[in-house]
């Protein structure tokens, strides 16, 4: 069966925050996240083309895999932990304007 992953959108609350928001995903908010889901193998993030600048700041994927398709179990295991506080925030992301959405997703194969 093929691996599961959950994707996370998020933006800064302006450009001049850009700097902050990848910092904090970078080195706080991934490394949490990996120790409240062992199941996450691979993390890779990308900046959406043609957001930035005059039109206002980035829009940013992060793409978590997971060694197995138990999705319930990974979105589980995500808020307890936020339920826990074990996930620290940052004031950088965007709550308002263009909020975090993160999707489940699960293999057809």
């Amino acid at each position: 069966m093929s691996n599961a992953m959950f994707m996370a959108w998020s933006s800064p609350t302006s450009q001049e925050a850009d700097g902050d928001l990848n910092d904090w995903y970078l080195n706080t908010h991934i490394p949490q996240v990996r120790a409240a889901i062992p199941a996450v193998t691979a993390v890779r993030r990308y900046a959406v083309l043609g957001t930035g600048g005059e039109a206002g700041p980035r829009r940013y994927l992060c793409c978590y895999e997971l060694a197995d398709a138990d999705v319930a179990s990974a979105a589980q295991l995500m808020a307890q932990a936020a339920e826990k506080g074990l996930f620290d925030m940052t004031p950088a992301m965007d709550t308002v304007t263009a909020p975090p959405e993160l999707n489940f997703l699960e293999p057809l194969d």
